[in-house]
C-alpha cells in the first residue's frame, strides 16, 4: 500500500522563502516571484518559470523538458555547481565531451539545465536512438525531435548527425549549437572504469569537420541509479531544508582541432580523455563511488 505524501505546512513554506531571501537578490529575485506565482496560480506560475530562461526556444519544447526545467529552477539549481563556465564559447558551434555517471542521463539534463539558466541556450545531447531501457526509449521518442534536447543517432550515423546539427543550428531552432556527448558510450558507477573504456572518436571527427572546439567536462555527485522519479522526490528538498544531492561540473579549456598539424581523431580523443582526467584530479572533493 502506497504512503500518502507528507504534508507541508505554512511554517515550512515560510521558512523556505526566508532562506531564499537570504541569498543574493540578483540571482533569486525572479525565482522568488515565480514561487509566489506558484502559490497564487500554480500552473501559470510553473509555466512562467519553465519558459523564463529562453521563452521562444522553451515554448517549442515538449512537456518532459518543460517540467524538468521548471522543477530545476524551482528546487534543483541550488544542488548544481559549475566551474569554468568562461571556457564555454558564447558564439559558434561547441562540442561538450566528458564522463557519464548516470544510467538514465540525468547528468546530461542537469548540465543542460545549468547552461540554459546561465547562458540562455538549450544544448542537445547525443543518445542512441533505440536504447534497451523502456523509460529511456519513451523519453527519446518525446525529446528527440529537431527542437528537443536529445539528438538521437543510429549506429554508423553518429558523426554525420552531429555534423549536421553543428553546421545547421537554425534547422533545430538554435542560434548557437551546443552539443553534448559522452565519448565512453555508457555510464559507469566508478570513474576509473569510465576512463578505461575505449572512447569513441565521433567528437573529434565532428570537430575537424565543423571547426567546433571540444570543451571537456568532468561531473560528479549524482547516484548512478537515479531517474526522473528520484528527481521528482528531490524537489521536496527546499521545503524539507535538505540538499538531496551535490552535483558538480567542471569545464576545461577548449580543445581546437586546428591546433593539430594534421587530422588525428585518435590523438584528439585521447587529449580530451586526458583533459577530463585532469579535471577530475583537480576537483575539490574526492571522486565518489556512487551506487
Amino acid at each position: 500500500m502506497s504512503k500518502k505524501p507528507s504534508r507541508i505546512d505554512g511554517t515550512e513554506i515560510t521558512g523556505s522563502l526566508a532562506d531564499v531571501a537570504k541569498s543574493p537578490p540578483e540571482k533569486h529575485t525572479a525565482r522568488k516571484l515565480a514561487l509566489l506565482g506558484l502559490f497564487a496560480a500554480p500552473w501559470v506560475g510553473f509555466l512562467a518559470m519553465a519558459l523564463r530562461p529562453n521563452p521562444r526556444q522553451m515554448w517549442a519544447q515538449r512537456w518532459p523538458t518543460l517540467t524538468f526545467v521548471g522543477l530545476y529552477q524551482l528546487a534543483l539549481d541550488r544542488c548544481v555547481e559549475i566551474e569554468g563556465l568562461e571556457n564555454l564559447p558564447e558564439t559558434g558551434p561547441v562540442i561538450l565531451a566528458g564522463n557519464h555517471i548516470n544510467k538514465t542521463a540525468m547528468d546530461a539534463m542537469l548540465l543542460g539545465s545549468k547552461i540554459l539558466v546561465e547562458r540562455g541556450g538549450l544544448a542537445k545531447f547525443v543518445s542512441q536512438k533505440d536504447p534497451p531501457e523502456r523509460l529511456l526509449k519513451h523519453f527519446i521518442r518525446l525529446l528527440g525531435n529537431s527542437e528537443g534536447v536529445i539528438l538521437p543517432v543510429q549506429e554508423g550515423m553518429t558523426t554525420k548527425t552531429m555534423i549536421e546539427f553543428l553546421r545547421n543550428p537554425a534547422a533545430y531552432n538554435r542560434k548557437q549549437p551546443v552539443l553534448g556527448i559522452f565519448p565512453a558510450g555508457s555510464a559507469d558507477r566508478e570513474f576509473e572504469v569510465q576512463m578505461k573504456r575505449t572512447w569513441h572518436t565521433s567528437a573529434a571527427v565532428a570537430s575537424y569537420e565543423t571547426g567546433a572546439p571540444i570543451v571537456p567536462f568532468f561531473v560528479e555527485g549524482l547516484p548512478y541509479q537515479w531517474g526522473p522519479f528520484d528527481m521528482l522526490k528531490a524537489v521536496t528538498g527546499p521545503f524539507l531544508r535538505s540538499k538531496p544531492f551535490d552535483f558538480k561540473v567542471r569545464l576545461g579549456a577548449p580543445i581546437w582541432s586546428n591546433s593539430f598539424k594534421r587530422p588525428d581523431y585518435i590523438e584528439t580523443t585521447e587529449r580530451v580523455r586526458q583533459a577530463v582526467l585532469q579535471l577530475a584530479l583537480e576537483s575539490k572533493t574526492p571522486t565518489p563511488l556512487l551506487s
